[in-house]
């Protein structure tokens, strides 16, 4: 096994190892080693059941149920992301081929889950890209005087705001209980690994609505600013899929973003949320 820059990125390739075979504890660790300094893995050219998959969820973490029931697939810690549909018509899974901005999964919610993969089965001939930016990164290079603004600074994370956009699109959410089940929350803008002493940002563009103590202009301003700085060229690595593949990343750690694709190729990758363990991650408290 050996473990190389993706790309010349802050991301980590993952090379010469097998995730359907059984790991011993020693490659166990390594791996989650690794993702922990790197914040996302990539590993190419893998076969994978969803039971293996499964299986590498509860190597890294501890795998979760997603809150939209109809996305799941057989094995129900497994997400359906597709474009496809079944011989009835009905969407399988959801997200569509629609382009994904700049954003974290999970920030939303006071208690985040934030170890995620993606596994590629069916990839689209053009199109379809994901891009990770690295919070880390980006808070130890903030300026100094956006280092003095965020340190301790909470900001207000908000689904409605989240949904907003999505709800004009033609998706497959349940919208109604998804809002009434997730009120704002806050959280602290930079937290620190509590295993390494790390500090990374945590912003969520279209999520985060505003800054306590900060006036609304201001926040917003600084919060454009923030975005701007976390995904310059030289922090993002942009994968371009191949069957086969399968990314992992800590939302609390890296956003991440999706192009379009045409709705005529077809695209089927799977998905699993895994909490992660709180003594070796961020998992971003919620502010009371």
């Amino acid at each position: 096994m050996e473990f190389v820059s993706a790309n010349n990125s802050f991301a980590c390739e993952v090379r010469e190892h097998a995730l359907w075979e059984p790991a011993d504890p020693e490659t166990q660790k390594a791996i989650r080693n690794a993702y922990r300094q790197h914040g996302v893995l990539v590993f190419r050219r893998q076969a994978m059941s969803e039971p293996d998959l499964l299986t590498f969820g509860k190597m890294v973490g501890e795998p979760s149920l997603y809150a939209e029931p109809h996305w799941l697939s057989t094995v129900p810690e497994v997400i359906l992301l597709s474009n496809m549909r079944s011989q009835t018509g009905e969407m399988l899974g959801g997200l569509s081929n629609k382009a994904l901005t700049w954003h974290t999964d999970q920030s939303y919610y006071a208690e985040p889950v934030t170890g995620c993969f993606l596994y590629g089965v069916e990839l689209p001939l053009e199109g379809g890209a994901t891009r990770w930016a690295s919070l880390y990164d980006a808070y130890e290079t903030l300026p100094d005087e956006l280092h003095k603004v965020v340190d301790g600074a909470v900001g207000t994370f908000s689904y409605t705001a989240r949904s907003a956009s999505a709800r004009k699109a033609d998706d497959n959410h349940d919208w109604k209980r998804r809002l009434r089940e997730t009120p704002d929350v806050k959280h602290p803008l930079v937290n620190v690994n509590p295993a390494t002493g790390r500090k990374a940002l945590y912003v969520d563009p279209g999520t985060v609505t505003g800054i306590d103590g900060i006036p609304e202009d201001e926040a917003l301003d600084l919060l454009d600013r923030l975005l701007a700085h976390v995904v310059r060229p030289a922090n993002v690595y942009e994968h371009e899929w191949r069957p086969g593949d399968l990314v992992l990343w800590d939302n609390a750690v890296v956003l991440h973003a999706r192009d379009a694709f045409p709705n005529e190729e077809n695209r089927l990758v799977k998905r699993m949320l895994v909490r992660l363990d709180p003594t070796n991650h961020i998992i971003p408290p919620a502010v009371h």
